[in-house]
């Protein structure tokens, strides 16, 4: 049962790292692409220390930040 919830734990915490929440719909289009294009990167790159769960906050962090720096539409 403890290996159930342990799992569901981290199932469940991975998905609080989508960067669907983000709005971008008022970036710059090419902008946009790239950020995501960067995120996109990061996450397939993998945990280099760490969980999984700990890559993908951080990917996310990044992209929240790449989003911020582009220029409006």
């Amino acid at each position: 049962m403890k290996k159930l919830l342990l799992a569901a734990f981290f199932v469940l915490s991975g998905c609080a790292y989508s960067i669907s929440e983000i709005d971008i719909s008022k970036s710059e289009p090419v902008c946009a692409r790239q950020c995501t294009t960067t995120y996109s990167q990061c996450v397939q790159a993998g945990p280099v220390i760490g969980f999984k769960t700990e890559t993908l906050r951080a990917c996310k962090e990044g992209f929240e930040m790449c989003i911020k720096t582009c220029p409006s539409k």
